[in-house]
């Protein structure tokens, strides 16, 4: 369940990015009555701005670990409020076992390649193994 802060910050988010929108369309409406080509006004562009960054304030509020709830009703907090840590020894057992470095990128150089001469030896093989 979310928290009401957060859900306070997306309704005013999202209430601030209505406005703007209704702003804008009757300014475009009143525009086009007048017959005057200009661009939007700066305090509706702010308030879209303003509009988009509560919302993303608010989404970021509402990244957390949320509580599990076990079959005999008991409510089980998690270890970390936020994402769990990564242990680097898990990692490296990890990268080992696959049989790459962390310098993988700079070790196989793919781009560099000659996939023409690669090609020659497969053909060169191919045509051995036919006989």
């Amino acid at each position: 369940m979310a928290k009401s802060s957060t859900l306070v910050t997306y309704f005013v988010g999202l209430l601030l990015l209505v406005h703007s929108g209704y702003s804008s369309y009757e300014f475009h409406k009143l525009s086009a009555i007048t017959h005057q080509s200009s661009h939007l006004p700066i305090d509706i562009l702010v308030e879209t701005l303003v509009g988009i960054i509560v919302i993303v304030i608010g989404g970021f509020n509402s990244i957390e670990n949320s509580s599990v709830l076990t079959f005999d009703g008991r409510e089980i907090q998690p270890d970390y409020k936020y994402l769990k840590p990564i242990e680097m020894k898990d990692s490296v057992k990890l990268i080992e076992r696959i049989g790459t470095s962390d310098y993988e990128e700079l070790e196989s150089r793919l781009p560099f390649i000659d996939i023409v001469g690669k090609r020659k030896k497969y053909d060169e093989w191919v045509k051995s193994h036919q006989d």
